[in-house]
């Protein structure tokens, strides 16, 4: 009997063991919820990580200049016109000089517009050309201005100097003791002007000249020049 007493207690005991060890789980299973919920929003609560700083960033390479085209400096446009409207001055030069009869005319002065940072020679100031007409066993000697011009202005008139170059020439033609003309070319182009006038410059007062006034000095385009001795004038 004692036997049997002993092993009905040794199983109430292993029943009431099993029974607390159920349960205690039990209340672990419930609270692990609680525990992942908690746990997400500690995480969530946590402060962000401090934005990067220029020192914590990957240094960057070299930056590309863009390039863009610059503006020409206002000098240089002015230095482009200079230098065509030079060119275009030199072209009609040619034509007037290739218009003189090698067997009458020999050139002796022909001056080149050469300057450097607004140093010139004084002899830039005179006309182009300096000729020795001779015929005969005579001779004589003129000095020749060219000018070119694209087209008269809307008064038909043309603006072929200004006051103090017109000086100049006169200071010149007295100087040298004898007479210079103007040759002016209008229309076409340099090389090949539609109009050409030969003005002696003792006639001109004007730094404008009206067009039907330079009619009275029309030269044939395609024609030479000649020097008239009793008049001393070049036609």
């Amino acid at each position: 009997m004692k036997m049997a007493y002993l092993l009905i207690v040794t199983g109430l005991l292993c029943l009431i063991a099993g029974i607390a060890v159920y349960v205690h789980e039990q209340k672990a299973n419930d609270h692990a919820p609680e525990v992942a919920v908690r746990a997400e929003e500690n995480v969530a609560d946590a402060p962000l990580p401090p934005p990067s700083t220029p020192e914590m960033l990957p240094e960057a390479g070299p930056e590309t200049e863009t390039v863009t085209p610059a503006e020409a400096p206002a000098e240089e446009a002015e230095k482009d016109n200079y230098e065509e409207y030079r060119a275009k001055g030199l072209e009609f030069e040619k034509y007037v000089v290739s218009h003189f009869s090698k067997k009458y005319f020999t050139l002796k002065e022909w001056r080149g517009d050469k300057e450097s940072d607004g140093v010139y020679a004084t002899s830039n100031t005179y006309p182009d050309m300096e000729y020795t007409f001779t015929l005969h066993g005579q001779s004589f000697d003129f000095a020749v201005e060219c000018k070119w011009r694209s087209r008269f202005n809307a008064q038909d008139r043309l603006d072929w100097s200004y006051k103090d170059q017109l000086e100049r020439y006169r200071q010149f033609a007295q100087e040298k003791g004898f007479p210079v003309f103007v040759v002016l070319g209008v229309g076409g182009t340099p090389d090949h002007p539609a109009h050409v006038y030969v003005v002696p410059l003792a006639s001109i007062r004007h730094t404008e000249l009206h067009r039907n006034w330079l009619e009275n000095y029309r030269h044939k385009v395609t024609g030479n020049f000649f020097y008239d001795i009793p008049t001393q004038s070049l036609r």
